[in-house]
């Protein structure tokens, strides 16, 4: 368990949206607060400050993950993942997110594990997964550019430069089309897919919207949904094997 904190200054949450620079100052404080109270163990203090800070609308992996970090100190692990989880959705390639939720994961009663997939299909997920939604977009913009910045010195550079040239358009031209599927799923994804995190001890899962329906199994603290549907106060959800069936909303927290 990687008990990291990190420190922030004002103006450097990297996903502050359309937090008010008031609202930003106010958070950035609070984190700061919140960090001197974790250095101290003061996991409860510290926590509440998080969470102050996260009231103000911040979104920030850093911030996500050291809130993440004081509910597993308090033993807290389904909100514990679901941090981890959100910080991880901000910053896919934080080794220290993905070892510290790793971590808490191995601590649940349902382990929940994702069906075996081959060689092929872990590549192609991995590489989908290599990248988020903003840096996705940047390399796009950057590959663009570059490609009409190419095509442009072509026209002025000499036979060999021009063909050297010409090389590196195609290339380019690859990355963008291989990087395009990835990151229109990953924004669909983002629109339509969305994932649960059981908080409570123990949740009941029935075969339909509500407790007169069929009791099919009772998953516990830390589970993962995919979140299929709301149905007023019930959501139909899926684990990662492919079984599902209902739990209450209130029961949940949505990555």
């Amino acid at each position: 368990m990687i008990a990291r904190i990190l420190i922030l200054a004002l103006g450097l949450f990297a996903a502050a949206g359309a937090v008010t620079p008031e609202a930003l100052a106010r958070a950035s404080k609070s984190f700061q607060q919140a960090n001197a109270a974790y250095e101290k163990s003061d996991y409860v203090k510290s926590a509440d400050i998080y969470r102050q800070a996260i009231d103000e609308g911040v979104a920030d992996a850093r911030l996500y993950f050291n809130y993440a970090n004081c509910m597993f100190r308090q033993n807290q692990l389904g909100m514990a993942i679901l941090y981890y989880e959100k910080a991880r959705k901000l910053d896919p390639n934080d080794p220290d997110i993905a070892y510290n939720l790793r971590f808490v994961n191995a601590q649940i009663i349902d382990k929940n594990p994702a069906p075996e997939t081959n060689a092929l299909t872990r590549a192609i997920a991995f590489a989908h997964n290599a990248f988020s939604i903003n840096e996705g977009l940047w390399i796009a913009l950057a590959l663009f550019a570059f490609i009409w910045l190419a095509a442009i010195l072509c026209l002025y550079a000499g036979s060999a430069m021009r063909t050297a040239l010409a090389t590196l358009i195609v290339v380019a031209a690859l990355g963008l089309a291989a990087e395009a599927p990835s990151l229109v799923i990953k924004i669909k994804e983002q629109e339509t897919l969305r994932y649960g995190i059981v908080l409570k001890p123990a949740v009941e899962m029935f075969s339909g919207p509500g407790e007169t329906f069929q009791l099919l199994t009772q998953v516990h603290e830390g589970t993962k949904f995919e979140i299929v549907e709301t149905r007023g106060e019930w959501v139909s959800v899926k684990l990662l094997n492919g079984k599902g069936g209902f739990v209450r909303l209130a029961d949940l927290g949505k990555v």
